[in-house]
C-alpha cells in the first residue's frame, strides 16, 4: 500500500505580500530549543533557504521546502516571521 501525502497549502509565502517585500522574511518554526528558519531565494523563486539553528543554509526547490514546512508544523513546531 503506498501513501501519498497531500500537498501542502497556505504555506506562509504564498501569502500575497508585496514580491520586494516577501523576499526579505523569514519564517521561522520553532519547538523547544529547535529552530527552523525559511528563506525565499532572491535570485530564483523556485528556491527556499532552510537553515535549523545556526547550521549552515541550504537551498531546496519550493516543493520539498513546502513538504518539510508542512512536516514540521503537524509536529507541533510554532510558526514566527521575522523580516
Amino acid at each position: 500500500m503506498s501513501f501519498s501525502e497531500k500537498y501542502p497549502e497556505n504555506i506562509p509565502w504564498d501569502l500575497n505580500i508585496d514580491q520586494s517585500q516577501s523576499k526579505s522574511i523569514r519564517w521561522m518554526l520553532s519547538k523547544a530549543d529547535i529552530v527552523y528558519t525559511f528563506t525565499r531565494s532572491r535570485i530564483d523563486d523556485n528556491y527556499v533557504y532552510i537553515q535549523k539553528n545556526d547550521g549552515n543554509r541550504k537551498a531546496y526547490k519550493e516543493y520539498e521546502a513546502r513538504y518539510t514546512y508542512q512536516r514540521l508544523f503537524d509536529e507541533g513546531y510554532s510558526l514566527a516571521a521575522f523580516s
